[in-house]
């Protein structure tokens, strides 16, 4: 957590500089999610840089959790979403946008589920309270007007239970590959990506901002048709009131070491400082913007 100004030995820049920190704590997210895959490259390159374990990697529920934990004073810096944080932008505020979470809406093939609507009445897994998926897709199915029995899954026993028969349909809000999903495809009778385009554009509307279209396609997922879907940055984020040159320090050390965490984690592939400086309608941190600036966007 944040304590007195300590001195840290930065690897990255070759050089000492007193980032007012001392052990930090980082929410990520549940079994079988981008976020806590990621989150865990990410805090060993944090930690490499710093030449010592200063960042611990805090399992949540995702998105949600993720901001609570963070305003509460528990964590120190989060993986959250541009739709959950919004309401607390100025309190929370971003590093930077890490990549974008996609929003999967998967059955079995021969489940007859085409459509949002085909859902009504059925049980679907939703996520868990604390996640992104429960918030983007309570929306989604609230906007639409669907009524559904809602499971309260995680990513790893959605998909499990998708399997097993326990749910006619699974959410998942995540960054592409996404884990549970890949282990789904591999292990589960063929499955249906379900087609969002409509639903992308009146969530684009409702929500300015906050949403963007985009589309799932076989080069990620292999053997699966291309499908119209929503996405939502992906930010990390601080409260306000952490320390300048920390930000700036994070900050770099994540865009400039986005090349070796793609050797391992296929959505970093997205970093670069055009797009991680990207995170409107959240304030970006002064110390990220400066580092921002420094690079000459």
């Amino acid at each position: 957590m944040l304590t007195a100004p300590l001195g840290l030995a930065a690897a990255a820049c070759g050089s000492s500089p007193d980032l007012g920190i001392g052990d930090l704590k980082l929410a990520t997210g549940p079994e079988g999610a981008t976020y806590r895959e990621s989150g865990a490259a990410l805090a060993a390159l944090w930690n490499e840089a710093l030449d010592r374990e200063a960042v611990e990697v805090v399992f949540t529920e995702a998105s949600v959790d993720n901001l609570r934990l963070l305003r509460g004073g528990e964590v120190d810096l989060a993986y959250g979403n541009v739709d959950v944080l919004r309401p607390y932008d100025g309190e929370t505020v971003a590093l930077l946008r890490i990549f974008d979470s996609v929003v999967h809406l998967v059955t079995l093939r021969d489940s007859g589920i085409r459509a949002l609507a085909d859902l009504a009445g059925r049980p679907v897994a939703l996520g868990l309270p604390g996640s992104g998926t429960r918030f983007t897709g309570g929306r989604l199915i609230e906007a639409a007007g669907v009524p559904v029995e809602v499971r309260d899954l995680g990513q790893t026993a959605a998909a499990r239970a998708l399997v097993d028969g326990e749910v006619d349909a699974v959410f998942s809000l995540t960054a592409m590959p996404t884990p549970a999903i890949s282990w789904l495809l591999a292990n589960a009778p063929p499955v249906h990506f379900v087609d969002l385009a409509a639903e992308a554009e009146a969530m684009r509307y409702a929500h300015p901002g906050e949403y963007l279209p985009v589309t799932i396609s076989g080069a990620v997922y292999p053997e699966v048709a291309t499908t119209a879907t929503l996405a939502v940055p992906t930010l990390i984020a601080v409260r306000s009131g952490f320390p300048t040159e920390a930000a700036r320090f994070f900050t770099r050390t994540a865009v400039e070491g986005a090349a070796a965490l793609a050797r391992t984690r296929p959505e970093a592939y997205q970093i670069n400082p055009r797009t991680a400086a990207a995170t409107v309608p959240i304030t970006l941190h002064p110390g990220a913007a400066a580092w921002f600036r420094s690079v000459k966007l």
